[in-house]
């Protein structure tokens, strides 16, 4: 077994049929999915931070969110709208401050903020803060298109790309170092694999190749196109979305991928599964293994993958040593299952 045969890939004569057959009803709603309105306090950068703002509820069986206002996502608790975190102090306080903090010590680099439309009214506090607004046509419908946003950047030739989520952006120094490194080593993407529910690790639709929030990559890709194509096909059920298993002469396993749903949680990193990273891999990739992670056996699928595709790909493993030595002279071994179970972001065992 390979990637390939287990994982579903968009592939070319998949965007050339959806070239040829997307008529104009599904272009213009694509466009609300998809598409840009303005730039706002664009800035010339070799090297570009993105995130996605909006806010909505995360699943497709969730109720709609009242109309957006300033005052409703500063008191989202009160009106019983919080589902996850409360938007304002988890997403936006943290954006403004890290993009000043960046303004301050890397003013080379740009951030930039794929906002809502029905989000315009931050417009003038994202730019006062040295962001670059990129304003979309449409909001988004659940966790997606809006957590898709931030991807179409990567289709800008000759810049370099780290995308994060917005309550990341006081620590986005971390990111943007890996994506330097990356630059350094002559690669075209780094990543961070993990499975989404560790538990079912040896389940093949819960392994990710990268997270969507925690990346970087040389721009360059069609990812308007690839986007567009990837959701006229789901909307179609042209795009499989199931993993295949197969040995000797038995009747393949078909198993479902988590994420697939549209626009629920999850669909923004099955794209990045499915037509985005295969198509990446051949730039070389920078992957990054931390200590502990809990990734099954798809992992090793994975990094052939990637070795295969171009054989210049790395693999950086990191994380504290003091549990791993421990393990290596163990004088207590009770713990040594549990530490091998650690997940990544494990917050009991951070290593």
């Amino acid at each position: 077994m390979s990637w390939s045969d287990i994982y579903p890939i968009l592939t070319d004569e998949m965007l050339q049929e959806y070239a040829e057959r997307v008529s104009s009803a599904d272009c213009a709603e694509l466009d609300l999915a998809f598409g840009l309105k303005k730039v706002i306090n664009a800035r010339a950068s070799k090297q570009l931070i993105v995130t996605s703002l909006f806010w909505k509820n995360p699943s497709a069986d969730q109720d709609d969110l009242p109309p957006i206002t300033r005052e409703l996502m500063q008191n989202a608790a009160e009106h019983g709208l919080v589902s996850r975190h409360e938007p304002w102090e988890h997403y936006v306080v943290p954006l403004i401050a890290g993009a000043k903090k960046l303004q301050e010590e890397r003013p080379d680099v740009v951030l930039r903020v794929y906002l809502a439309a029905d989000m315009e009214f931050l417009v003038d506090d994202l730019v006062a803060s040295g962001c670059e607004v990129a304003l979309m046509q449409g909001s988004s419908l659940r966790h997606n298109p809006g957590a898709m946003w931030r991807f179409l950047a990567l289709e800008e030739a000759e810049r370099w790309v780290t995308v994060i989520d917005s309550d990341q952006a006081p620590e986005m120094q971390t990111s943007l170092e890996r994506t330097e490194l990356m630059m350094a080593s002559g690669l075209g993407l780094w990543r961070q694999p993990y499975v989404f529910d560790t538990s079912k690790s040896l389940h093949p639709g819960q392994y990710r190749p990268m997270i969507a929030s925690h990346f970087g990559a040389k721009g360059g890709q069609p990812m308007e196109q690839l986007m567009r194509a990837f959701l006229w096909h789901t909307q179609r059920a042209t795009m499989a979305n199931e993993c295949v298993l197969s040995a000797g002469k038995q009747e393949p396993l078909k198993t479902p991928i988590f994420g697939t749903l549209w626009p629920t949680y999850g669909f923004d990193e099955w794209f990045l599964l499915a037509a985005y990273y295969p198509r990446m891999a051949y730039e070389g990739v920078l992957t990054f293994y931390k200590f502990g992670s809990n990734l099954g056996p798809w992992f090793a699928l994975d990094v052939e993958y990637a070795a295969w595709a171009n054989p210049l790909s790395e693999t950086l493993f990191y994380g504290d040593l003091q549990d791993y030595e421990k393990l290596l002279h163990p004088s207590d071994t009770s713990n040594v299952d549990e530490l091998s179970a650690c997940a990544p972001g494990c917050c009991k065992h951070e290593h």
